[in-house]
């Protein structure tokens, strides 16, 4: 059998109370927005519309950006690759031994390509291919100017070549052959010359592995031993100068280095006991023990 329900009044006059403030309110509400003024209506309506607008003005004023900017940018790159922008004037600074000419075209810009289409990386390595160029520098100086710098190798020996007709030829301290001997004789007559090594080929070329040793020691010859030295032998095991002796050039002189390592100690010790002997007097004079040179004169 079912009890009665019984009021709470505790839990249900609470509930009752909510719902009929949520009633009253929806009723000011709809007699609030009954009563708006007609005018006030069409002027949020009026401010609607003119966002609407001002929002479709922006849209397409984006649009116009976008077309000029693509415009401007596909007639940017029509003059850049116009003749106005082309290479029309190759200026060739810094080559003595060198020609402008061998630069100029060497470098394949003569065919006057776009200044934007220039490969810098390629133009200075063929134009370093050149036997006596070192360091090339490019600057493009607009609208159609291209100047290309050289820094020129420095000889340091004469060293055996096959070179055409030529028998020796100008090397750097890197090995490179830069020129047949003749080319340059009074640059010739005062460098060293290697002895006892396989002949290099033509200009721009490589001496042979075994030179690099005697080619090691003719680069570093201290000032105060340069003038005595005739030539430098080596024979990719043993180094050996040759020095100035009036009437001794068939059998001249000797410093014996040995092995080409401790260079600078070895030559040192070289041009301290030349310092205090006549070199006419010098049978052999063996620095291979730098620290303990040993010195052979020549039999009366």
């Amino acid at each position: 059998m079912m009890r009665p329900r019984l009021f709470d009044a505790a839990v249900e006059e609470p509930d009752l109370l909510d719902a009929d403030r949520r009633e009253r309110r929806a009723r000011r509400h709809a007699a609030t927005a009954a009563a708006i003024d007609p005018r006030i209506a069409a002027r949020r309506a009026l401010v609607q519309a003119e966002e609407a607008e001002a929002s479709s003005r922006g849209s397409r004023r984006l649009s116009v950006v976008a077309i000029v900017a693509v415009v401007l940018a596909v007639a940017g790159a029509g003059v850049l690759l116009s003749p106005l922008m082309s290479v029309r004037t190759l200026e060739v600074v810094g080559a003595d031994r060198t020609s402008a000419t061998a630069v100029r075209a060497a470098s394949g810009l003569a065919s006057g390509p776009p200044m934007v289409r220039i490969d810098q990386a390629r133009v200075r390595s063929r134009i370093a291919a050149l036997p006596w160029v070192g360091v090339v520098r490019l600057q493009r100086r607009w609208p159609s100017t291209v100047v290309v710098t050289v820094e020129e190798r420095h000889p340091v020996a004469v060293a055996p070549c096959q070179a055409g007709a030529a028998s020796s030829c100008l090397v750097d301290a890197s090995g490179r052959v830069l020129a047949a001997a003749t080319s340059a004789p009074t640059i010739a007559a005062g460098l060293p010359r290697l002895a006892g090594t396989p002949p290099a080929g033509e200009p721009g070329t490589m001496l042979p592995g075994s030179a690099r040793g005697p080619l090691a020691v003719a680069v570093a010859l201290p000032d105060a031993l340069r003038p005595l030295v005739l030539g430098v032998r080596g024979d990719g095991i043993e180094v050996t100068l040759d020095l100035r002796a009036p009437g001794r050039d068939v059998s001249p002189p000797v410093v014996r280095l040995g092995a080409a390592n401790r260079i600078p100690d070895k030559l040192t010790a070289a041009a301290t006991v030349l310092a205090r002997t006549s070199v006419n007097g010098v049978a052999v004079l063996d620095v291979r023990v730098p620290e303990s040179p040993a010195l052979t004169r020549v039999r009366g």
